[in-house]
């Protein structure tokens, strides 16, 4: 298939672009300068120079793409973000997605995948979430499903199919994971946020990428998928299996509002919001076979590969 990719570049972005074109994919994507350009070449993918928020050139080389993926984000992940600005950036999502699906429009575009995140679904306690729970966005999905209804709305006017993926929180050498919580350990600054008895959903970078190519030879338009592994895990005892894989202690807890006005609200809301994920429907329409069912493996396999070995942990 012939691919347009947004968010080519970005952490989860590049992946699924390495993991498309490993399958034989032809995936055009989209970077924001040459710098960006070449990785995308580097990783066997055919740079297109543009910003979606610009809607010229790049728009005529969606025309003769099957499947457009819109991987991009409104936001860095490390950036300090209020709540209100992050309703300003769902603004400005909305506004580059509309761009998207007016340039799929009369095009060869079989659909549109949108990539959300599973904290679109809200804060849910101890239930169990699945993809039929209403959008409700807190934390991350502030920025990205802020406006989901006027994004689908758009999409429903063009006559354009869609496909929505929820990942869960991706780790892997790079990222949140990298930034907040391995070097967040070695530097003693990680933190639990609040009691920490929250959940998180999580999903091995190479698991979504995965998900995304089966997504593809499946091309079940119309539907959504949550894509996470099997074995969510609350948020003190996920840092705990990376701070023992590290050979540390685990760190404090901190209140929320002391760690808002440090990190910004957006990703204090994430971070101690519960949202226990099913990928079921997942496994059972896609084959979707996570390597990493859950993440005490995943996390010591990233951590060998960002040159933390486990066999020298305690030295």
């Amino acid at each position: 298939m012939k691919v347009f990719l947004t968010g080519a570049t970005g952490f989860v972005g590049l992946s699924i672009l390495k993991e498309l074109v490993s399958v034989g994919h032809t995936v055009k994507g989209l970077a924001q300068d040459t710098a960006k350009a070449e990785a995308v070449r580097s990783a066997g993918g055919i740079p297109v120079l543009g910003d979606l928020l610009v809607p010229a050139p790049w728009s005529e080389s969606v025309k003769d793409s099957d499947v457009v993926i819109s991987a991009s984000s409104p936001f860095h992940i490390t950036e300090r973000l209020s709540l209100h600005e992050a309703e300003r950036r769902a603004e400005a999502h909305a506004e580059m997605v509309g761009n998207l699906i007016h340039a799929s429009t009369n095009a060869h575009v079989q659909a549109l995948i949108l990539t959300y995140h599973v904290t679109a679904f809200g804060n849910q306690g101890d239930h169990w979430a699945s993809e039929v729970r209403m959008i409700d966005p807190v934390g991350l999905s502030r920025p990205t499903a802020g406006k989901y209804w006027d994004i689908e709305r758009a999409a429903r006017r063009a006559g354009l199919p869609t496909i929505e993926v929820f990942p869960g929180w991706v780790y892997g050498p790079g990222s949140w994971f990298k930034h907040y919580v391995v070097d967040g350990l070695k530097a003693g600054t990680a933190r639990i946020v609040g009691a920490g008895n929250n959940y998180k959903s999580l999903i091995h970078i190479d698991d979504l990428a995965a998900g995304f190519r089966l997504i593809l030879d499946k091309m079940p338009v119309g539907e959504r998928f949550c894509l996470v592994d099997s074995t969510p895990i609350m948020q003190n005892e996920f840092i705990k299996v990376v701070a023992g894989e590290m050979g540390l202690t685990t760190p404090d807890h901190i209140d929320y509002t002391r760690f808002a006005d440090t990190m910004g609200e957006v990703l204090a809301e994430a971070l101690s919001s519960s949202v226990r994920v099913s990928n079921a429907k997942a496994i059972n329409e896609l084959g979707f076979k996570p390597k990493y069912d859950n993440c005490r493996q995943g996390v010591a396999d990233v951590l060998q590969e960002m040159g933390i070995r486990i066999s020298e942990k305690a030295a």
